[in-house]
């Protein structure tokens, strides 16, 4: 029997519109009148009367399941209930779009989108995985993103508890094409990797912009996931990193034993891969000074050399947006034909002959003057080595060894060459300097004392210094670093973010112990932070973090917020915040 209108009221929630229709249930936005928030309902559909021994129990798997886990990155459950029989689940209701539905929009995805995208849904399995759910259904209409890029997992329809019997062996369930080896051939032991199977599928569609098993029906689709490797995704994306390829590849390995062990191992390298792309895409290069000179600058340039200036005309409006890329063109036309007025006038000046004077006293003879230094030169810096980035009068120039600089006006003029791991040198031009129309320096290696570093933990941490991860995902770490180096040591799983210096004598760091964090609030449609860190709606129950001081703070959409507070955490004891 199918659901052929929308109801005014299911249980205690007013009915406000059908959102949507899934293979077990219809969505529906609706109100809470008792807590006056909106809310999405889904209610199974009545076709699973026919299959009530099996589908029921699957329908309440789904709330219990979900509504265990308390993650930032997973839909939020507040109820599950029977309305004349048929039971549905109240949840958060989200505004934003599926996955599924941004990779046809037309507007692109990025890769550092699409590596944050999967890289926030690994967070959240490995989440759920810890707590004894595996997904079974990963695939792009079950992620949602919300406007502000916050990922939520949907949808845990099929979910299995590691402790539940409700499976029948050899069960397929969720959607042929993105189901891992185990699952299509009806394995009893399907856990947490095939979720990241069904994740390296949905990572590798991101990338291709085609799934890497495709039959013409499902069972040919599931003979291709059984025995054949995913097309090379070297072929159907040419130039991603070859470290991203290779995630992907260990992703979609055949035996699970091959894959990433769990999904936090995949989320931690595909964060590496968007660092260090980020590292490897330098910004533009700065340009020469004269280059953005503006009509004003070039006019006291003029004037320093005591010439009549040339007229310059008022920036005028600018122009239409669509032809904003020409902006930076007329700048650079301004600035050069600018100083082709000042070059001009000066040559004109000194190849124009001189006047003819007086014959001079026998006795008396004129001194040549020094002669000048150019008004604008471009000065050639090289350095030994190479590399050197060069400052000038103050400003960083983004330009590396070898390279050219322009200077205006009459000198002295400063300049610092630097270079990690060289020492750095200040000098000072001269105009004799700027004659010779090139500069060169020897960089003094810098004396740098390297100390051991150990690091120890009970849970695998990061190790990062400034921006950049120095050391991976793991447990112990044993480093030689140099003296006076600051390091961050982070677990995001635990809210672990420690400071530490390395000191004249090393470091040895111990990482907290773990303990236990429970947040309880009246405010259900808020959000709880602790620290920096938003981890979604309450109540938070029992979450392991490390041993250490937080500050827990309510944050609500209307801006009125309770007042948070600090709590001490103690290693293997449970701490509960109570803010009412």
């Amino acid at each position: 029997m199918a659901i052929t209108s929308n109801p005014e009221k299911i249980g205690r929630y007013q009915i406000l519109e059908r959102v949507g229709k899934g293979g077990m249930g219809v969505l529906y936005r609706g109100i809470d009148p008792v807590l006056d928030r909106e809310v999405a309902i889904k209610l199974m559909l009545m076709d699973f009367s026919e299959d009530t021994e099996q589908m029921r129990p699957r329908f309440y798997r789904e709330a219990q399941a979900a509504a265990k886990l308390q993650h930032s990155n997973i839909v939020t459950i507040f109820e599950f209930a029977e309305d004349h029989n048929t039971p549905y689940i109240v949840m958060e209701f989200l505004r934003g779009s599926s996955l599924a539905q941004r990779m046809t929009s037309p507007l692109p995805l990025t890769l550092d989108d699409k590596l944050n995208i999967v890289a926030q849904l690994c967070g959240a399995l490995h989440y759920a995985h810890g707590q004894g759910v595996v997904h079974r259904d990963i695939k792009p209409a079950n992620i949602f993103i919300m406007p502000d890029g916050t990922v939520k997992l949907l949808d845990f329809g099929v979910a299995k508890l590691t402790s539940s019997t409700l499976t029948r062996q050899g069960d397929v369930l969720g959607s042929a094409s993105y189901m891992s080896p185990e699952q299509v051939g009806g394995s009893e032991t399907v856990d947490g990797r095939s979720d990241i199977f069904s994740v390296g599928v949905m990572l590798y569609e991101l990338l291709a912009g085609r799934k890497p098993f495709v039959g013409e029906g499902p069972t040919a689709t599931i003979v291709k996931i059984l025995r054949e490797d995913a097309p090379s995704l070297n072929q159907a994306a040419p130039g991603l990193p070859p470290q991203l390829v290779a995630a992907v590849d260990k992703a979609l390995a055949k035996n699970p034993e091959q894959r990433f062990q769990t999904a936090g191992d995949l989320s931690r390298e595909l964060q590496w891969i968007r660092r260090s792309i980020d590292l490897a895409t330098p910004g533009a290069p700065g340009l020469e000074e004269t280059r953005f000179a503006s009509p004003t600058q070039m006019y006291e340039l003029q004037k320093q050399l005591d010439l009549p200036p040339a007229p310059i005309a008022e920036p005028s409006a600018p122009p239409a947006a669509k032809n904003k890329w020409l902006i930076p063109v007329a700048i650079g036309a301004v600035a050069a034909i600018g100083l082709a007025a000042v070059f001009g006038v000066t040559m004109m000046k000194r190849n124009a002959p001189a006047p003819v004077e007086a014959a001079a006293p026998a006795a008396v003879t004129a001194k040549p003057a020094e002669p000048a230094a150019p008004a604008v030169v471009a000065l050639q810096v090289d350095s030994v080595p190479d590399g050197a980035l060069l400052v000038v009068n103050g400003r960083n120039t983004n330009l590396r060894t070898p390279a050219s600089v322009t200077l205006g006006g009459p000198g002295p003029h400063s300049l610092r060459l630097s270079k990690a791991g060289f020492v750095t040198q200040d000098v000072t031009l001269t105009d004799a300097d700027l004659r010779k129309g090139t500069a060169s320096y020897t960089l003094a290696v810098a004396e740098i004392t390297r100390v051991p570093v150990a690091i120890r933990s009970a849970y695998p941490v990061d190790v990062w210094s400034g921006s950049q991860t120095i050391s991976r995902s793991k447990a112990n770490h044993q480093l030689n670093l140099p003296t006076g180096t600051r390091l961050r040591i982070t677990a995001g799983e635990y809210l672990l973010n420690d400071s530490v210096t390395v000191s004249a004598k090393g470091l040895e760091y111990s990482a907290p112990a773990l303990g236990r964090l429970t947040v309880l609030t009246k405010f259900e449609t808020c959000n709880v932070k602790v620290g920096d860190r938003v981890l979604g709606f309450p109540p938070i129950s029992r979450m392991q973090v490390a041993a250490g001081q937080y500050r827990v703070d309510i944050v609500c959409a209307g801006g009125t917020n309770p007042p948070g507070q600090s709590v001490t955490v103690a290693p293997n004891e449970n701490a509960t915040v109570r803010i009412y």
